[in-house]
């Protein structure tokens, strides 16, 4: 199946829905550092989806696009992404956010966050 992409579009819809559901500050902080990190999954190097959302989530959370929300944006377009591509991501509240807060903190590198979406990444049933 074929892996798509998200779009500045989703990432400006996913900010909105995570500030509505959980309050935060408005606004895009960098719109460069944004749309560097929602093109890292297609740069030629990230041919597998759990790749292609662990460059998603850690571009995000670490380039801090937006004022306030960069995690939970970033959650929101990586599921977006998994189930476009037909995938769901098989985690527990408590398992996705330790993941998001270890990438904020700079606890969890690039290639774990591969190998946490390799297992997490899952075709329904």
């Amino acid at each position: 199946m074929k892996n798509y992409r998200v779009t500045l579009a989703d990432a400006l819809f996913c900010h909105d829905e995570a500030l509505r559901l959980s309050g935060g500050a408005e606004g895009i902080s960098d719109e460069n550092a944004l749309r560097s990190a929602l093109a890292r999954p297609y740069h030629g190097y990230h041919h597998r989806i759990h790749q292609k959302a662990a460059a998603l989530v850690h571009g995000v959370v670490k380039n801090h696009g937006f004022v306030d929300g960069n995690k939970r944006t970033a959650f929101c377009l990586v599921r977006l992404l998994a189930i476009r591509s037909g995938y769901m991501i098989d985690a527990t509240h408590g398992e996705i956010e330790a993941m998001l807060i270890g990438v904020a903190e700079g606890k969890t590198n690039n290639e774990e966050l591969v190998d946490w979406f390799r297992v997490h990444l899952q075709r329904p049933v």
